[in-house]
């Protein structure tokens, strides 16, 4: 039976296994490896970032999540349902939401149909469904019409609610703002914290950095078709090279000379009483600095674009 949610409550025991497991999992196609020696746990509540190049094994690894693809070797846990056993698979799929990409949505099905089906396949009541369809502003003549007639935005936007309309414990979403306008990307976005806010685990595959890096707590990098690394956002910035516009008061001829006695700066351009660079240690660049004559100071900390050219340098940005 079905657990009701209680705020007052923790929604899983305090030793409850990783929503999202896999230990030294590799999927091999003949002599080409798609991913090797994949480990990533993500405990019961995170909201886990998932992030790579064309071709770095993105899909693969959502697929051997899934249990649409068997691992050549290794484990692929979900909720503490191994997905090799098909009745524990079963099981994890009944407490899983998935929003894949809507070009595998049936053209000739209705939205209503969808919605009913994926419902009963799930052997799940879809008790958001209403909610969902309000909040994203579905219209129910939408529903009833074939969603190959419909436009991209209004299909994804069905997608987003069968994956959300059984109140699942875990979401695995690829790509999902994809075909969404501002405002419909606002509306999911608040879907998941709320989802988030009450115990589900989040899997958030993108392309769009700025959205893993608002939603996410962690963000897994892919490349090559292994893990590159795994970490909190902030800890990732933290060893990242800051970007510092300074403005002085009067033109100091010996600054460049000075900032180049910094450890870790870079790229440093100028001029005329201002200068920009990129700084690697902030209390030592502090400390130079206020022996300056600034009348202005800038640091942007690190974005996590930045921390993505940092393991992918001039490859291609990042896709599916």
């Amino acid at each position: 039976m079905r657990r009701r949610y209680n705020p007052a409550m923790p929604l899983y025991p305090p030793d409850a296994p990783p929503a999202i497991s896999l230990v030294n999992v590799t999927k091999r196609y003949g002599r080409d490896v798609a991913v090797a020696e994949l480990n990533l746990a993500a405990p019961v509540g995170e909201v886990l970032g998932f992030l790579g190049p064309n071709g770095a094994g993105k899909t693969t690894t959502i697929r051997l999540l899934l249990g649409f693809l068997r691992p050549t070797q290794g484990t692929v846990h979900l909720l503490g349902h191994a997905m090799a056993d098909p009745r524990a698979a079963l099981a994890a799929r009944r407490r899983l939401g998935f929003v894949p990409d809507v070009a595998g949505l049936d053209a000739a099905a209705t939205g209503l149909w969808l919605l009913d089906e994926l419902a009963r396949l799930q052997q799940q009541p879809p008790i958001d469904r209403a909610h969902l369809l309000d909040t994203l502003a579905v219209r129910d003549q939408d529903l009833r019409r074939p969603l190959g007639r419909l436009s991209r935005g209004t299909r994804q936007k069905i997608n987003i609610v069968q994956g959300l309309q059984h109140r699942p414990d875990l979401l695995i979403l690829d790509e999902p703002t994809e075909g969404l306008d501002p405002l419909a990307k606002r509306a999911l976005f608040d879907l998941l914290r709320a989802a988030h806010a009450r115990g589900a685990t989040i899997f958030f595959s993108s392309h769009v950095l700025s959205e893993v890096e608002a939603l996410c707590d962690r963000v897994a990098l892919i490349r090559d078709g292994r893990l590159a690394t795994v970490a909190r956002i902030d800890d990732l910035r933290a060893h990242m090279q800051r970007r510092v516009t300074v403005r002085l008061t009067d033109g100091d001829t010996g600054i460049e000379q000075r900032l180049a006695t910094l450890p870790g700066i870079t790229h440093v351009t100028g001029g005329d009483g201002q200068w920009r660079f990129l700084a690697g240690d902030l209390p030592a660049t502090l400390h130079l600095l206020a022996t300056l004559p600034v009348a202005d100071v800038a640091i942007e900390p690190p974005s996590l674009e930045d921390v993505f050219l940092r393991y992918y340098g001039a490859e291609r940005s990042p896709g599916a």
